[in-house]
């Protein structure tokens, strides 16, 4: 996979693209619920794995596409030992109510080694090219942007919450890899703040300019809420992604992520209309037409021959899959 040349001699972008269909999800997505209730829940590892093949076999770049290898078999051992620890927790709780502050502190302890954890087996179970991404993070890095800086919310007024975010998605990147090569993410917190603080701008012009012209319509009022949600949350989805992607690189590759506010908000806004009318039957096309648009706004930047830098992880990674028995998967990431 050589990217193509400009006339100036530089390496074109080269286009993520996603190839799924709505019609042929939406037969994966009905087989899975009808799976995971007629098993009473057992069936939902394999229906992670099948979505999870679906999406990430369909998303190419060049002439390939990417895999997903978890086992279910060890994602369902996961869930099992987490039903287990929830179950004697709600046991324990009824019979002993006070043990519940000791769970949620023992909960608070554990969390940053789940998103670790989680992380980890996320990134050794997807590939590209036969090379698999790596997570290399640590508890006391995890523990810092999911302990002390939400402890620290209450006390800030909230004002920290943007260096959390970037916390967060630095710990992410800034610990990821393809192969043996290291992402790095070049992104401050200011960059978070300028964004939190434009959505925090336009919210208060927005209810603001609401109350004007609404002020006594509760009926109004209900009705412009969800739009505006969905318009607040496009926002700060479109802002966030295309900087975390504008901003991470691996070696001299780059990312370029051009999503715009107001495709994403028409997204948003037909697709929960769809979903509602057909009471829910519409959530495999909404699925697909987001991964579509999010896969053609963005790209990859080469620095120069693909080739090269593949086949040097591949001699570099060739016992990649040995650490492959986490069991925990937790919805942590981008």
């Amino acid at each position: 996979m050589v990217p193509e040349q400009s006339q100036g001699g530089a390496t074109r972008p080269m286009q993520f693209e996603f190839t799924g269909r709505g019609g042929e999800y939406f037969k994966i997505w009905l087989v899975n619920i009808f799976l995971t209730i007629l098993t009473l829940g057992i069936y939902s590892a394999w229906a992670k794995v099948r979505k999870n093949r679906y999406f990430y076999g369909n998303t190419r770049l060049g002439d390939s596409s990417f895999d997903y290898l978890a086992n279910p078999v060890t994602i369902l051992k996961g869930r099992l030992i987490a039903f287990l620890i929830f179950a004697i927790y709600v046991a324990v709780s009824a019979l002993v109510p006070a043990a519940e502050l000791l769970f949620g502190l023992v909960f608070l302890g554990v969390l940053p080694w789940l998103v670790v954890k989680s992380l980890a087996f996320r990134a050794r179970n997807t590939a590209f090219r036969n090379i698999r991404f790596d997570f290399r993070g640590d508890y006391g890095a995890a523990a810092r942007v999911y302990i002390l800086l939400p402890i620290l919310l209450p006390f800030t007024l909230g004002l920290i919450y943007p260096a959390l975010v970037h916390g967060q998605k630095d710990l992410v990147v800034s610990n990821s890899a393809y192969g043996t090569t290291g992402f790095r993410f070049e992104a401050g917190a200011g960059n978070f703040y300028r964004i939190f603080g434009m959505l925090f701008l336009i919210g208060t012009a927005a209810i603001v300019l609401l109350v004007m012209l609404f002020p006594v319509s509760k009926e109004a009022g209900m009705i412009t809420a969800l739009p505006l949600y969905l318009f607040f949350f496009a926002f700060m989805t479109c802002h966030v992604s295309n900087l975390v992607y504008n901003k991470s690189f691996l070696e001299q590759h780059s990312l370029q992520s051009d999503l715009k506010v107001y495709d994403v908000f028409m997204l948003y806004l037909t697709n929960t209309i769809a979903i509602v009318l057909t009471l829910g039957l519409f959530i495999p096309w909404a699925n697909v037409r987001l991964a579509r648009y999010r896969a053609e706004r963005l790209q990859f930047i080469p620095a120069g021959d693909i080739d090269g830098f593949v086949a040097r992880e591949l001699e570099n990674v060739s016992g990649a899959g040995e650490e492959m028995g986490e069991m925990f998967d937790v919805d942590v990431g981008l």
